[in-house]
């Protein structure tokens, strides 16, 4: 039975021993992943003073470090791709708020801004320099009724084209 009661003991050892080794490297586990978030904590940290210095010395003549203008000018070629990339999709950019939209759109689907062809918008220049003109020399402006009419229906066009421009961002959103 001497024998029964040694390896009854030396089971019950081994036992403890592999529990403690589980107990051990569940720990170290533990301390791993602890350690390598405050790495990447830090990580993060210096990227952000990185962030707020670029951000402050950015417009410095000559700036402490090249690598500022390393940044600037890949600003530059990102924004460069973006056009291009924008432009090979059929669409334009609001010169307003910077909203991408079709490149026959005639409204900013964010903002509103209107947007005319090259031709209108020589010729609305061309209008607007004659209404001047005109006003220069009338004393008392008069607005017939139907200048007025138009005003109220372009009015209303806007709303509708606001109102469609936020449904389909709703539905871009959606999908």
């Amino acid at each position: 039975m001497d024998f029964f009661s040694k390896l009854g003991e030396t089971i019950s050892a081994t036992g403890k021993d592999v529990t403690q080794k589980a107990k051990d490297l569940t720990g170290l586990a533990k301390l791993n992943i602890d350690l390598k978030a405050k790495e990447d904590f830090i990580q993060h940290q210096y990227t952000e003073v990185g962030k707020q210095y670029y951000e402050l010395h950015k417009d410095d003549v000559e700036p402490l470090f090249e690598e500022i203008n390393l940044i600037a000018e890949t600003f530059k070629e990102i924004e460069q791709l973006k056009a291009e990339m924008i432009e090979l999709r059929g669409q334009k950019k609001c010169f307003n708020c910077g909203a991408v939209m079709d490149l026959d759109a005639i409204f900013c689907n964010r903002c509103g801004t209107k947007y005319d062809s090259v031709f209108e918008e020589e010729d609305t220049a061309t209008k607007e320099e004659d209404t001047a003109a005109k006003e220069e020399d009338t004393e008392e402006e008069v607005v017939p009724e139907v200048e007025l009419d138009k005003a109220a229906e372009m009015a209303e066009n806007l709303e509708k084209a606001d109102q469609e421009a936020q449904v389909a961002d709703e539905t871009k959103t959606v999908e």
